[in-house]
């Protein structure tokens, strides 16, 4: 289960650095010319399929996570039943 967390704890710091260039990108745009804005505008767009995909990623170790927990409840009230 620590693993999901760690993994978790990367993909969120990932989006955050993501998140940060965006930022930095939208405000270079003020200072560029049309097609240079047309780029960054293209960058901007992966960094966010970016973010979106990490976010799936996020979901699906929660998910799994969760579903972990939920075994290992079910086989500690199995192991209660044997004793």
């Amino acid at each position: 289960m620590k693993s999901y967390e760690k993994a978790i704890g990367v993909e969120v710091k990932n989006q955050r650095a993501l998140r940060k260039e965006i930022g930095e990108l939208k405000a270079d745009m003020e200072y560029q010319i049309k097609t240079e804005k047309a780029e960054t505008e293209a960058q901007i767009s992966l960094k966010e399929d970016e973010i979106r995909m990490k976010e799936e990623s996020i979901s699906l170790y929660k998910g799994e996570k969760k579903m972990l927990k939920e075994k290992l409840k079910k086989l500690n009230e199995e192991e209660q039943d044997f004793h």
